[in-house]
């Protein structure tokens, strides 16, 4: 069958493929396993599935569940220069028996329920890789290359909890600048990172416990807005659904942000993060052309009660070339908010706590009105 393109196997009872796939030198897609065969597995106590080689033709190949450990996975994968889209997720390897350095052209890589993953090799040499998934990978303790991706559109590390947390100060001034560098308005839009948290770090510099946040853009002297990070703590229940959050700039239109493509998310997530990284660069949201001194509001849409905490980061690019960023001036009555979330601290704990998020001279109105 030199002419077959597409062989979907999913969730059928094959145990072996022949060894005469690797013939198909015209095979594009290859999909075999899928999550129905996982309940048969803790039955039969066996491997679903046996694959020897692969063409080198493929550009989609997908092994779900198929219940593979380190020995089953095929090594010929690491040589798939054509490879596209790489989906092992719900295997049983520690690690993957390859590297990425003979795949330039992957752009989607799923690794979710793979619960016994510890290690993944560096990815940095992935130029157009826009979608990473590495959900339910509890065993996983660090993601490396991350920083140089410079096409990066989703990443979901949900219920990864011995995860360092990648996501510093230092990962978004590095995909700010891919984003001003990028030629197509395609992927111009935004970053969305999923991960297992119910803290916004300390280097976010403005955070409100509450369900919105409205503030200014400063007006900084030569420098450009690249765009604004926003990290809100929400109950994972909103990843379930199709909702969305809005922002609103110097009260116009305001634009919509849907959380996330439809991710069925378990209850005993908890609370998560959802972090997103908006250009304001891009001319797909003229909105966001960002000069300095717009009025901003960020709310969670129509299904309320679903975030707990916000905050916000902005970046600017220097006229040396260099990301710094500049925090923005919150409205008075998200400030009061702040001071009452901390109304058990003392005095010093307060100025400290207060500081690291407004400026000096609203700090010193603010700890007037407060000691009144």
């Amino acid at each position: 069958m030199q002419s077959l393109r597409h062989l979907y196997a999913h969730d059928t009872g094959i145990k072996r493929l022949p060894g005469s796939v690797k013939m198909l030198r015209n095979l594009k897609e290859l999909l075999v396993g899928g999550r129905n065969l996982e309940a048969k597995r803790r039955v039969y106590q066996r491997r679903s599935h046996h694959i020897e080689s692969l063409p080198i033709s493929i550009s989609r190949l997908s092994l779900q569940y198929c219940g593979f450990s380190d020995a089953d996975i095929p090594r010929d994968i690491g040589t798939l220069s054509n490879l596209h889209d790489l989906d092992l997720s719900g295997n049983s390897f520690l690690c993957l028996p390859f590297d990425f350095s003979k795949l330039p052209w992957l752009k989607s890589l799923r690794l979710n329920d793979c619960v016994n993953l510890q290690t993944l090799p560096s990815i940095s040499n992935l130029e157009y890789l826009y979608i990473l998934e590495l959900r339910n990978c509890q065993k996983l303790v660090k993601i490396t290359g991350l920083e140089n991706l410079p096409s990066i559109q989703e990443i979901d590390t949900l219920n990864c909890t011995s995860l360092q947390n990648p996501f510093n100060e230092g990962f978004f001034s590095a995909h700010a600048l891919s984003i001003s560098s990028r030629k197509y308005a395609m992927f111009q839009l935004r970053l969305h990172i999923y991960l297992q948290s119910n803290e916004i770090p300390d280097w976010c510099s403005n955070q409100v416990t509450a369900p919105s946040i409205c503030f200014t853009i400063p007006s900084v002297y030569k420098k450009k807005s690249l765009g604004m990070i926003l990290w809100f703590v929400c109950n994972s229940k909103i990843l379930s659904q199709f909702g969305h959050f809005l922002v609103t700039v110097s009260n116009k239109k305001p634009l919509v942000f849907y959380w996330t493509r439809f991710i069925p998310t378990p209850e005993s997530h908890g609370e998560v993060s959802c972090v997103y990284y908006i250009s304001c660069l891009t001319s797909h949201y003229s909105g966001l052309m960002i000069k300095g001194g717009e009025k901003i509001t960020v709310e969670e849409g129509p299904d309320k009660g679903r975030v707990k905490k916000i905050g916000v980061h902005l970046l600017y690019l220097d006229k040396h070339g260099n990301v710094t960023s500049s925090p923005p001036i919150l409205e008075e009555n998200h400030l009061h908010s702040q001071i009452m979330n901390r109304e058990s601290l003392s005095g010093k704990e307060l100025k400290k706590s207060v500081k690291q998020r407004i400026s000096a001279q609203s700090l010193k109105n603010i700890i007037t009105r407060f000691k009144s």
